[in-house]
């Protein structure tokens, strides 16, 4: 607390007050004032010194903020000082892996990591997990069910960049096409497929990885083939290198014209022998028969990984923007197939609708009396199961005594080997009272028991078929109205869809001469095509049979210009 101070700078001695004695007035007022102003001066001063210290917390925390932004930058200077002493790779190269599900993609990933890192037949560096091999070296990848061949191990699209002197080369494995999944998988990988393909800005090549054991393309393999054709643009056909796999220049069977019309060049073709990622090293190490193999195979094998990557280069890169007017223009032709396959079911549901109403409509009245009766009264006998002193065998399957007072040991296990013995199996393997294995047989203490009783019976499908024709009859005028505008108002609208579709499949064809419009079309048609032969109605049969084909048509006129 500060000190009261005059103003001459003295502490100012607090006055007695003395009553009764005027000139002592005058002194006590003075007094008043510099008691007040004292106090309105330390009230000021103690702000100040409050405000004086904030000020000097403050102070602190900018000396320290400035100090760790000092250091940051310091930091941030050292990094890029060390950025402009490391050069750069003078040259990208991004090179795209296709093939069927087990085709060997992931293989030849591991292959190519051998050859970059220096790995050995007895020191291998995998980077995707195999059966035999983990990982060694610390990629991220995505393989799933390595035992499971049938499926696609790879499920998203990974990058593995190696660096050889000043050049990158940026390898994209890919998921497999044509497993177990089906068709709609097929479409999700494509589109993962293309999306990386884009997204790269520039492709070098792809390679399509295939099984060179196989003589002749294999359903899944045609199908493969067939997708990428229809995926990849015209700008990058003369970038395809194929790679057969587990085989060599001398044993592959793999007959290079299956992949026509496309012309890949023989020095665009390698081989690759898988064998050392095929077994565990504990079955070779030892044998010297097939260590002289597996040295041989992998000496070729790493000489195929030198011609590739001198194969990239030569090619250079490609632009890969027609991937994305591609993708918008066959996205588009799926869109529109898709509409016009759900107009077309409607239309013609709709067609049978109408023709199956103005045949009921002159029925509807007699089958409304021909279900009216759906109630019936009777006396029905059943049999219900009553215990027993003594326990029978029964067959779970249809709830039935096969063997009432079975003499078999009495067992709690269903299907006991010991019901083979049973006489209702007659030493053979079927039940001869209800033809079933004896494993679906128990032993219970039960018995049947007959009886009857009186019950008023609801035949639920002739009332079914009585509430269906009752709902039928108060909407069948309707309905015969509604239909027929129905049906003017979808024919209009495919019309419009088909020139749609035309138009796109002529601008997809510039950018892929190879996209399959046979097939892409041959869906709709013979979709179409079974839906007709159900119409009764003679318009409707002829309106999706000019629709069936238009659709073959221009199916044709597409592939007969490639």
């Amino acid at each position: 607390m500060f000190k009261r101070q005059a103003l001459n700078g003295q502490e100012l001695e607090p006055h007695k007050s003395k009553k009764n004695e005027p000139e002592h007035e005058e002194q006590e007022t003075e007094l008043q004032r510099h008691q007040d102003k004292e106090q309105q001066v330390e009230e000021k001063e103690e702000a100040n010194g409050k405000e004086e210290q904030t000020l000097v917390t403050e102070d602190a925390d900018d000396e320290e903020f400035k100090r760790q932004e000092q250091r940051l930058l310091q930091e941030l200077q050292r990094l890029k000082l060390k950025q402009k002493q490391q050069k750069p790779p003078r040259q990208q190269y991004n090179i795209l892996l296709f093939g069927e599900t087990g085709s060997g993609k992931s293989t030849l990933i591991n292959y190519l990591t051998n050859f970059f890192l220096g790995g050995s037949l007895k020191k291998l560096k995998v980077a995707i997990p195999t059966k035999h091999h983990k990982a060694t070296e610390n990629w991220t990848y995505s393989e799933q069910d390595l035992h499971d061949t049938s499926k696609s191990k790879t499920r998203d699209c990974i990058d593995y960049d190696f660096t050889k002197g000043d050049l990158c080369f940026n390898f994209i494995d890919t998921p497999g096409l044509s497993d177990t999944e089906g068709t709609a998988k097929d479409d999700e990988h494509i589109v993962k497929i293309m999306t990386a393909a884009e997204n790269r800005g520039n492709l070098s090549a792809i390679i399509i990885v295939i099984n060179g054991t196989v003589a002749r393309a294999t359903v899944n393999l045609r199908n493969t083939l067939t997708l990428l054709k229809g995926s990849v643009p015209d700008v990058l056909l003369k970038n395809l290198l194929v790679v057969l796999t587990n085989c060599s220049k001398a044993t592959a069977n793999f007959d290079l014209k299956q992949l026509e019309p496309w012309k890949v060049p023989k020095d665009n073709v390698f081989h690759m022998n898988n064998s050392a990622l095929s077994m565990p090293i504990q079955e070779w190490k030892d044998d010297e028969d097939i260590m002289e193999d597996l040295v041989a195979h992998w000496k070729r094998s790493m000489k195929a990984m030198e011609l590739i990557m001198k194969k990239v280069k030569q090619l250079g890169n490609k632009a890969t923007h027609a991937f994305r007017d591609m993708r918008v223009k066959r996205n588009k032709i799926k869109a529109e197939l898709h509409g016009i396959l759900l107009e077309m079911k409607k239309l013609q549901t709709l067609q049978d609708d109408l023709n199956s109403a103005q045949v009921d409509e002159k029925d509807v009245a007699t089958d409304i009396r021909k279900y009216a009766n759906y109630k019936e009264t009777k006396i029905v006998d059943y049999v219900e199961m009553e215990d027993a002193p003594y326990h029978s065998t029964i067959c779970m399957m249809h709830s039935k005594i096969c063997h009432e007072r079975c003499g078999l040991r009495y067992t709690t296990e269903q299907g006991n080997e010991i019901f083979k013995g049973c006489s209702c199996m007659g030493g053979g393997p079927l039940c001869r009272e209800c033809e079933c294995e004896h494993s679906t047989h128990y032993h219970d203490k039960k018995k049947p028991v007959k009886k009857t009783k009186t019950v008023e019976n609801i035949l639920h499908d002739v009332k079914a078929l009585y509430d269906q024709n009752t709902s039928k009859k108060l909407n069948l005028q309707k309905k015969i109205t509604d239909l027929s505008a129905d049906i003017g108002s979808l024919k209009r609208a495919l019309d419009v869809k088909e020139a749609d579709i035309e138009k796109c499949c002529e601008d997809l064809k510039t950018l892929c001469s190879q996209f399959n419009f046979v097939d892409e079309l041959q869906s709709i048609i013979d979709t179409m095509e079974r839906d007709a032969r159900t119409l009764t109605n003679v318009e409707a049969r002829k309106d999706a049979n000019r629709r069936i084909d238009n659709f073959i048509h221009l199916a044709n006129k597409l592939s007969a210009s490639k």
